[in-house]
């Protein structure tokens, strides 16, 4: 089966990692005889600057047309890109792996735990405005949100089948009702 891939390499470094991660999955389909067609689509700062739109309608169709969509990092315009990505497709599980390998000059040589951040909600809705000379910003938080960001961390835990251990981080002592649902 062939899987299309839709690819936006982003600003800045974003060409150069994507270019990196490009060589690494032909390496991939050499060795496991995966197939991937990759789709390059625009969004971004260079892409804002060509055709007034950082996120245009056929780049959405296109990842919406593929079975996957890779991004490298944009810039002053990733609110447009990123936020509205997260928003239109759901993806309110930010995963970050962080791990120490052999060989690998590292402070701990036993590092291996997974950061699940809600990525949706919280000061991510994007509610901001200004009176006078105070910048506000709204943070929304649900119930719903809260459930399924927990639902997640507890899932990879036991999809990971080490300590299945999960610990969570929040300042519900300070922000009693946001971060109080969430503890909750």
């Amino acid at each position: 089966m062939k899987y299309k891939v839709a690819l936006i390499p982003g600003d800045g470094i974003g060409p150069e990692l994507t270019e990196t991660t490009l060589i690494v999955l032909d390496a991939v389909q050499k060795k496991t005889g995966l197939n991937l067609e990759f789709v390059r689509l625009e969004a971004g700062d260079a892409c804002f600057e060509k055709r007034g739109v950082a996120l245009p309608e056929d780049t959405i169709e296109a990842i919406r047309n593929s079975h996957v969509c890779l991004k490298g990092p944009v810039g002053e315009t990733a609110a447009d890109v990123i936020v509205r990505l997260r928003m239109m497709f759901d993806l309110y599980a930010n995963i970050r792996p962080i791990k120490s390998y052999p060989g690998v000059p590292c402070l701990r040589n036993d590092i291996d735990l997974l950061i699940v951040r809600e990525n949706t909600e919280g000061l991510y809705k994007g509610f901001e405005f200004m009176v006078d000379d105070v910048a506000v910003c709204l943070r929304v938080i649900t119930r719903r949100g809260c459930e399924r960001i927990a639902r997640k961390a507890f899932e990879m835990a036991i999809r990971r089948n080490k300590r299945m251990k999960v610990t969570a981080i929040h300042k519900a002592n300070v922000m009693k009702k946001t971060c109080g649902l969430f503890a909750q």
